[in-house]
């Protein structure tokens, strides 16, 4: 059932966009502040939910995780991959690094805003990501025959800083500033919400011109990745068959939400505009989906600091 919550957070991440693409002078100053607002949303959910209680959600089911991490790492990367070789191959590359990337920082947000299990999402986020820097690189050179120009320590590197410098910020906060995570806690929507829009500015500012220079070439790329969006929806509705609803709901947000600012910023340093521009647009129907997770995740799943 679609909720306010969730028409305010379309309405903000759009209009958003459109002040980036539109108004790039005032947004100047935003063009620096994704990465940080990715990791500030990150924080707040490892305010809610305990390091070892993170661990705990993929030992729980060792044989369900796996399954996950194979669809999101591997499977996801190959079907996207020769989908796009055979129907729109100028996107194939483009295809292959977004659907190989690991689950979204933003993920465990959503997971809160669907009433998802928290704890298996970023339980996820974190093991995608470990993940990423020994899948990635590989299928792009075996598929594409292309280089990920970017060394696996250096990989892991940036990976690091996003995930576990917020995770640790987190968990040192809840216990050393309980009065100020405590605020955070109950601020949490807004909050988050806030850094969207400043994410969503910063990026578009920086491709603004390239926007309205060529819009053909990014409506055609906001088209592609709409469709690598339903291609990860529907890989993620066969992923979840014969799952607990508590794993089925989280394993929906898993699959459905890639880093999509990771992406950017690897394709905008190694690749072309067109990987670039498919990054950059990605993020419209990435935030469209929503409507369609709501109508399937319609219960909550009973796990960590479950919120709607």
């Amino acid at each position: 059932m679609f909720r306010k919550k969730d028409a305010l957070l379309l309405l903000t991440s759009y209009t958003t966009m459109v002040v980036g693409i539109f108004l790039p002078q005032l947004a100047e100053p935003l063009r620096v502040v994704p990465m940080a607002c990715v990791m500030f949303m990150l924080f707040l959910s490892f305010l809610a939910v305990d390091l070892g209680r993170v661990a705990g959600c993929a030992l729980e089911a060792p044989l369900a995780t796996a399954r996950l991490l194979t669809a999101k790492c591997l499977l996801l990367p190959l079907v996207a991959f020769s989908f796009y070789r055979i129907f729109w191959p100028q996107y194939e590359l483009a295809a292959l690094l977004m659907a190989g990337a690991s689950t979204a920082v933003l993920a465990p947000f959503f997971a809160r805003l669907l009433q998802a299990d928290v704890g298996l999402t970023t339980a996820g986020v974190i093991l995608s990501s470990m993940a990423l820097p020994f899948t990635l690189p590989p299928l792009v050179s075996w598929l594409a025959g292309a280089t990920l120009q970017v060394g696996v320590p250096a990989m892991v590197q940036m990976l690091a800083m996003m995930i576990f410098v917020p995770a640790l910020s987190g968990r040192a906060c809840q216990r050393w500033l309980p009065r100020s995570a405590d605020w955070m806690l109950q601020r949490h929507y807004p909050l988050c919400l806030g850094a969207i829009a400043l994410t969503n500015v910063g990026v578009f500012s920086r491709y603004s011109e390239h926007f309205r220079r060529d819009p053909v070439l990014a409506l055609e790329a906001m088209a592609a990745a709409g469709l690598l969006v339903g291609l990860a929806l529907l890989v993620g509705a066969l992923l979840i068959r014969g799952m607990t609803p508590r794993y089925r709901s989280a394993a929906r947000v898993c699959m459905s939400f890639p880093n999509y600012i990771l992406i950017l910023a690897f394709s905008s340093q190694f690749f072309g505009p067109q990987e670039a521009t498919f990054a950059a647009t990605y993020s419209v129907p990435f935030f469209l989906q929503l409507l369609v997770l709501r109508q399937w995740i319609d219960e909550p799943a009973g796990g960590v600091e479950n919120g709607s």
